[in-house]
């Protein structure tokens, strides 16, 4: 069996209703960089919403685990460019990653609010 080395982020959220614009404006931009990125990198980068509850789904896949932190180190200054108030509901991580990062993606989670499927059920 080949070694897995893609990884992917399902996150639910629900963002502040007063930060719904900016929250949009934040994803936009996201998707710039995704641009630049490349697909080879990025896989799979989207983000779905109901705007009448402001809950969202966020769904995202990387070639592996180091593509993946290097889209984190480009999106991170869109935190500080917004500062949208929302809040990751659930958070599940599929796929090959390490403690480290685990433990950074989950520090601030609420044990039960995410879950690490690290292995894909093989059909061979």
């Amino acid at each position: 069996m080949a070694q897995q080395t893609i990884v992917r982020i399902v996150a639910q959220a629900t963002v502040e209703p007063s930060d719904w614009d900016a929250f949009r404006a934040m994803v936009r931009e996201t998707k710039e960089i995704v641009a630049r990125e490349g697909h080879e990198r990025v896989l799979t980068h989207a983000c779905y919403c109901d705007p009448a509850t402001f809950q969202c789904l966020i769904v995202e896949a990387y070639a592996n685990e180091a593509a993946l932190l290097a889209h984190l180190q480009l999106i991170q200054p869109l935190s500080e460019k917004y500062r949208v108030n929302w809040q990751i509901n659930r958070l599940d991580l599929l796929g090959p990653y390490s403690n480290e990062t685990l433990a950074a993606l989950t520090g601030n989670m609420d044990e039960g609010a995410w879950a690490h499927y690290e292995i894909q059920v093989p059909t061979e």
